[in-house]
């Protein structure tokens, strides 16, 4: 029991993943993905719109095989949170090529 409550405190104190920044406007899933394919390599499996369009969150599946969870928002491309296994392989450097 006592191990349960301290992962609950733990949790509660752990802020809400993806929660749009200040100034965030809303992104297309379009405009989304080209800011995702610009950053990194790979193919989208899914994107679907949080926070009422503010945040799209993208599937990615990397050249490796790994999927990335992927939430931003506007303007631009505002990345907000990145997971997954692979990301700095996947990741295309400033300069290179995608």
């Amino acid at each position: 029991m006592r191990r349960t409550a301290t992962l609950c405190l733990c949790l509660a104190a752990l802020p809400a993943a993806a929660d749009p920044p200040r100034g965030a406007v809303a992104i297309g899933p379009a405009a989304a993905l080209d800011c995702v394919a610009g950053r990194y390599r790979g193919e989208p499996l899914r994107i679907r719109d949080d926070e009422d369009g503010l945040v799209q969150e993208v599937r990615w599946l990397t050249p490796a095989g790994n999927v990335l969870r992927i939430d931003l928002t506007g303007p631009g491309c505002r990345f907000i949170d990145v997971r997954g296994v692979g990301q700095a392989e996947a990741r295309i450097l400033p300069g290179e090529r995608p």
